[in-house]
């Protein structure tokens, strides 16, 4: 969500209407096969597919899924060797010698480690495995329901023909609302303060520590459960991979085309100051382009663990548009890990797609599902073609958090003069998520807009409700649907598991969350 310094009455309704939510069955997932999945929602069953398996509980919201099991096959290369000193990639051949020192790429020829490294295990016929995939690229899109997704939408024609290419996750849910809280337990298992559940949008402040969750001594217990930016004892999945010798880069949507509101990288405010990317900026003589880059979008400069070494920072926390596609052009400068943040109106969170006078981007684009094809349209192709995703990756798609919200209406304070609108965020949640112990629910938090007017966010419950993922890759059969219940949580354990991480972070640490399984990798083989 966006909160925006000055807007008028008229564009707060357009804002709050963006979130309410939208109702209906989905009708294209009767044409996806449905592939070994379960699920613990109440109401409904899970309709069985025609040539997949349909294991599992309840369908979501009372209905139903359906499907007609066509399943694709794709080709499996050779299994990714392990051991002291480095990891294997995984090829189509014999596993070849092992790099000094790093991380060594299956080839040709017979197996064999040097110093340092280990060597591809031999054998094309070797078993792949969800390990075996040394290439993540993740997209984070903003505020869009499943259903109107993966549904009633006419706006994302792309994406509806890319999902059954490979696994529609049909019930991930967010963490969090509104934005902010999303991304931070994706990359830290970290979960909401007072400050970071509402986008931090009154100061880009540092959380001071005091003590632990009693029940999970790596989630922080901040003071008076407030803060944004954690110290340098919190670890992130980026930290992770730098132990084990791994690479990764997040790459930002415009970040840096006004460099006097951030830089090009590592791009966030000053200590203590309020964050002025809160808003997209429009284009103008001095920033022809504009500049829609969030900070709250961009994880990866909410931990001091990243931002306080600058160099080290400054070469992960790029710009999107004038790094990422020069380097996908070999494996050995796509990072291991890639995690994508288009700007305000490329992830859909601006505009609501439908290309009318004032209700699009500031540059003039639709915005919304619109913006969100477009953006897919472009990018997933460049991904694809690569020589890192075509011999060992990995597409994982999501949504920070649902649209699914209700405008509980406005009501002014004749003493004062301030209007405030009201908005319920319902937070469905999943997969045994507790609050943690920074906030409560419910609870409200007042968000000032203008001198005359504020909002007031009104929380139910913990969770960011059911947005849907998607995933790519040749070890996932084309057609394949999961009803698994996921949440970010789950994506950051998933996420440690195939890399293989010295342990979990946060409430990824947790014994009971399901990871990425056989319900979603259907070709490995």
């Amino acid at each position: 969500m966006t909160y925006l310094e000055g807007q008028s009455p008229r564009g707060m309704r357009r804002s709050a209407s963006h979130f309410l939510a939208i109702a209906g069955v989905l009708a294209t997932l009767a044409t996806i096969s449905v592939v070994g999945c379960s699920s613990s929602d109440s109401s409904g069953s899970a309709g069985a597919g025609g040539g997949g398996t349909s294991s599992g509980g309840a369908g979501n919201a009372g209905t139903g899924h359906a499907g007609v099991g066509n399943s694709g096959g794709g080709h499996v290369g050779g299994g990714a060797g392990s051991g002291p000193g480095g990891r294997a990639e995984a090829g189509d051949s014999s596993g070849g010698a092992g790099n000094t020192g790093g991380d060594s790429e299956a080839g040709s020829g017979n197996g064999g480690a040097s110093a340092g490294g280990e060597g591809g295990e031999g054998g094309g016929s070797a078993p792949a495995t969800q390990q075996s995939i040394r290439h993540v690229f993740v997209i984070t899109l903003e505020n869009k329901s499943f259903t109107d997704t993966f549904g009633t939408s006419k706006q994302d024609p792309y994406f509806k023909q890319l999902a059954p290419q490979g696994a529609i996750l049909t019930e991930y849910y967010g963490t969090g609302h509104v934005s902010l809280d999303n991304y931070i337990s994706m990359m830290s298992g970290q979960p909401s303060t007072l400050e970071t559940q509402s986008d931090c949008f009154q100061g880009f402040n540092d959380v001071v520590a005091n003590g632990t969750d009693a029940s999970n001594t790596k989630v922080l217990k901040t003071q008076d459960g407030k803060g944004c930016v954690f110290p340098a004892t919190v670890k992130t999945f980026a930290n992770q991979l730098d132990d084990l010798k791994l690479t990764w880069k997040g790459y930002m949507g415009d970040m840096g085309n006004d460099p006097t509101r951030e830089s090009a990288t590592c791009g966030h405010p000053t200590i203590g100051t309020i964050d002025h990317t809160q808003a997209a900026q429009a284009p103008s003589v001095d920033v022809p382009a504009g500049d829609q880059y969030a900070t709250r979008h961009n994880p990866f400069v909410y931990f001091h663990s990243i931002i306080d070494n600058q160099q080290y920072c400054d070469a992960h926390v790029v710009n999107l548009d004038s790094t990422l596609e020069n380097d996908l052009k070999s494996i050995a400068t796509t990072p291991n890990f890639v995690f994508v943040t288009p700007n305000l109106c490329d992830d859909g969170h601006d505009g609501d797609g439908t290309g009318t006078a004032g209700k699009g981007c500031v540059n003039g684009a639709p915005g919304g599902l619109a913006s969100i094809d477009a953006f897919l349209k472009k990018w997933i192709p460049l991904i694809q073609a690569s020589p890192a995703y075509q011999q060992d990756g990995l597409i994982i798609i999501n949504f920070d958090e649902s649209a699914d919200a209700a405008n509980a209406g406005a009501s002014t304070n004749t003493g004062t003069g301030i209007t405030t609108y009201t908005i319920n965020l319902p937070g469905q949640a999943c997969c045994g998520q507790v609050t943690g112990p920074n906030v409560t629910r419910p609870s409200d938090a007042i968000l000032p807009a203008s001198a005359t007017v504020q909002y007031d966010l009104h929380y139910v419950g913990v969770g960011g409700d059911r947005t849907g993922a998607v995933l790519l890759s040749k070890w996932i059969a084309p057609g394949t649907v999961s009803y698994t219940q996921y949440n970010h949580y789950s994506l950051l354990r998933s996420l440690e598991k195939i890399f293989q991480t010295d342990g979990y972070l946060g409430y990824a640490d947790d014994a009971n969350l399901t990871t990425f399984g056989d319900d979603i990798f259907t070709n490995l083989k």
